[in-house]
């Protein structure tokens, strides 16, 4: 029990580490979680990003805009379920609240997601090698 006690809490610092990163616009820190033929999918985008440096860009390119624009988001990061899959694969789930705020000016949710990963251990860490966001406003449309 401890063993995976201590995992979460490692876990749920990474992911602490990983949001903030992004929030205080530091996208290449960031991205550097993601393997570099990671994948991100989200129901709010037009079509899934392929690798770290195609997902650092449109990072930088979000948060480009939002600091243009006078905006800044806050991702909080709830509910942390892990499911183990081998000693080195697991599986994590999470709600993110995305929280807008304009500087200076009000605060408001600005999406409701919930973000499903599949984590790598590697040497330096865990790593994401899959990432799907569904946006509870925006979800995935079948065919």
């Amino acid at each position: 029990m401890e063993t995976i006690a201590s995992e979460y809490d490692l876990l749920n610092r990474f992911y602490a580490d990983h949001m903030t990163a992004l929030d205080e616009g530091d996208v290449a820190r960031w991205s550097s979680d993601f393997l570099p033929e990671a994948t991100f999918a989200a129901s709010g985008l037009d079509a899934p990003l392929h690798g770290a440096g195609q997902i650092e860009r449109a990072a930088a390119a979000g948060h480009a805009a939002r600091a243009e624009s006078g905006l800044r988001h806050r991702h909080l990061v709830s509910m942390l379920r892990l499911q183990p899959r081998t000693p080195t694969m697991t599986r994590a789930t999470s709600y993110v609240l995305v929280v807008e705020s304009r500087i200076g000016g009000e605060s408001a949710i600005h999406a409701s997601t919930l973000c499903e990963d599949l984590l790598i251990r590697r040497d330096e860490g865990w790593r994401i090698r899959f990432r799907r966001v569904t946006r509870d406003d925006k979800p995935w449309q079948r065919s």
